[in-house]
């Protein structure tokens, strides 16, 4: 499981709005017998070692007790069935859209207040935006058999599957489950999977993904439980107990290319340890290059989070600023790790896009002066840095925000979704009351300097007084985009319930 990790906004000389990404604890299903191979397999599932659990740092933990390998006999989630009322375009919210609807520039208009709206049970059941008028639909509703929240995983996780007839939420008890995305009907609780075990799915079949075990193992399978990928003794790590991307990555928008960290838990330090990186093509079965610790800018250090450009031509690796040697960054690596490129100095709220050109990019919330203090993008292959919007306004008042560049079939944009504003009074950080076109809404932003940027819909959160951290982490909106920007997906608790994904669902002429 992952343990508590912060990021720190900075605004002008101060540092202090610690909301970036903690990671709470994720509770461990029930487990259950350990599998023996099925004839699909290639490999026996890892047994993972107990540890104890260890003190919170920057980087994501080991956590205490063992994890089963999930086992491969379980049932084939059901078939998908086809979208209702899918038009010539394939974008099934055509059909709920006046052609002449259009989103609007970014502008500074106030949340109407709502009640809770009901689980949806249709493309049909949807909640208009009182503001921008898009049709916006309750996905998860948590229950006695979740806990306290039933969402979507992360703003750099494609939710939905490849003809976006399907997602997947994440529970609170550590259980993922299948959805139909047009009636919203929860499908089944998928029974291989347990807690940040990083489900991807496939680009073109939308019955298929691959995953790992919880935080990470030797081995990746596919659906069916089948060996994927099997990292024993395959790499120059013979140590090395958990091969993952640390809660945040992806693979290649054609499903191609993986990195991954090689990490384990050293019993004597009570720490965890990264040994290296690797790229791996999963087509064909290979290793395309490797990076040992020793060779890291920092060497040694733990990354925060490793991801695969989408063309799968560089690997991203990111690590936090580092009080200790006062540095850190995020860089980009030939798959092969024969040169790198550092994009920014910390590891921030980021995803990986491509741009209007075709090109891959690195599009962050840049906080420090030093990396643009300014929403960027940064090209990988020319290291050309743009910036794309403001994070710091007028009267000393900033916002948090994540990112997902997970739309791959409408190149040149991101989605954007804010929250945690904020203003410095008196030296210390307050919360802002002031309307601004950026705050507490999903909005869409154009990849170049100068470019559009769209309202899409205000998020109803109400945030708790006095919670945990866990809470208030939960109700960090992270929406993520469908590959078709058709649909989009965003955590709300409304008048201060449970974490719930809400779906937006966007025409094809959104862009035009």
């Amino acid at each position: 499981m992952q343990l508590p990790r912060r990021r720190f906004v900075v605004v002008g000389a101060l540092s202090g709005l610690a909301a970036c990404r903690p990671v709470p604890p994720t509770p461990i299903p029930p487990q259950s017998p350990t599998p023996s191979a099925s004839p699909s397999a290639t490999a026996a599932a890892p047994s993972a070692v107990a540890s104890p659990t260890p003190t919170p740092t920057p980087s994501p933990q080991a956590a205490p007790g063992s994890t089963t390998a999930p086992s491969p006999t379980e049932t084939v989630a059901p078939e998908p069935t086809p979208s209702p009322g899918v038009t010539a375009t394939g974008n099934p919210f055509d059909a709920h859209y006046d052609r002449s609807f259009k989103l609007t520039s970014l502008s500074a208009d106030p949340v109407q207040q709502t009640p809770t709206p009901r689980l949806a049970t249709s493309l049909e059941d949807a909640r208009i935006d009182s503001a921008y008028g898009t049709r916006i639909y309750r996905a998860t509703v948590p229950d006695s058999s979740t806990g306290a929240r039933l969402r979507h995983h992360y703003s750099r996780s494609q939710a939905f599957n490849a003809d976006n007839s399907r997602f997947m939420a994440e529970a609170e008890n550590g259980h993922w489950s299948l959805h139909d995305a047009n009636t919203f009907e929860k499908l089944e609780v998928l029974p291989r999977l347990a807690g940040n075990c990083e489900p991807l799915w496939d680009p073109k079949d939308p019955t298929r993904y691959i995953h790992t075990g919880r935080d990470g193992g030797m081995q990746w399978w596919d659906q069916d439980g089948k060996v994927v990928f099997d990292f024993t003794g395959r790499t120059p790590w013979p140590q090395a107990t958990s091969f993952w991307t640390g809660g945040e990555g992806t693979r290649s928008a054609d499903g191609r290319i993986l990195t991954l960290m090689a990490n384990a838990y050293d019993e004597t330090t009570k720490q965890k340890v990264c040994h290296g990186i690797v790229t791996v093509d999963l087509s064909t079965g290979t290793i395309l290059g490797t990076l040992d610790a020793s060779r890291f800018p920092f060497p040694g250090a733990v990354p925060d989070h490793v991801s695969t450009s989408p063309s799968g031509r560089f690997a991203v690796v990111s690590w936090v600023w580092m009080e200790q040697i006062e540095d850190g960054g995020t860089f980009a690596y030939p798959v092969d790790f024969s040169s790198s490129r550092k994009l920014i100095g910390t590891s921030e709220h980021s995803d990986l896009a491509i741009g209007a050109n075709g090109h891959d990019l690195y599009v962050a919330a840049a906080y420090r002066n030093d990396d643009g203090a300014a929403i960027i993008a940064v090209d990988l292959e020319t290291g050309e840095r743009s910036e794309l919007h403001r994070l710091y306004l007028p009267d000393s008042e900033s916002y948090a925000c994540h990112i997902s560049a997970q739309c791959f079939d409408r190149p040149g944009w991101a989605v954007v979704s804010t929250y945690g504003e904020h203003r410095v009074e008196n030296g210390t950080l307050v919360r802002a009351t002031t309307v601004q076109p950026e705050y507490r809404k999903v909005w869409l932003l154009e990849l170049k300097p100068g470019g559009r940027a769209l309202n899409v819909a205000h998020i109803h959160s109400t945030w708790p007084t006095t919670p945990g951290e866990n809470k208030h982490y939960f109700l960090e909106p992270q929406a993520t985009a469908s590959k078709d920007l058709s649909r989009i997906m965003v955590a709300a608790n409304h008048d201060g319930g449970d974490a719930s994904s809400y779906m937006i669902g966007l025409p094809s002429w959104v862009l035009d």
